[in-house]
């Protein structure tokens, strides 16, 4: 993933979690993540 796409994840995961959503339900709706950039989005937040 690059920096560009992994950056508007990151904001778009704060921004639902701001609203109630869990971290694993949002993951969740990103089926294409691989395990390797679900861990880098974790880790930024």
């Amino acid at each position: 993933m690059s920096n560009v796409v992994k950056n508007i994840v990151i904001r778009a995961v704060k921004n639902r979690l701001a609203t109630g959503e869990t971290l694993e339900d949002i993951i969740k709706s990103y089926p294409r993540l691989a395990s390797k950039e679900i861990e880098e989005i974790k880790k930024e937040l």
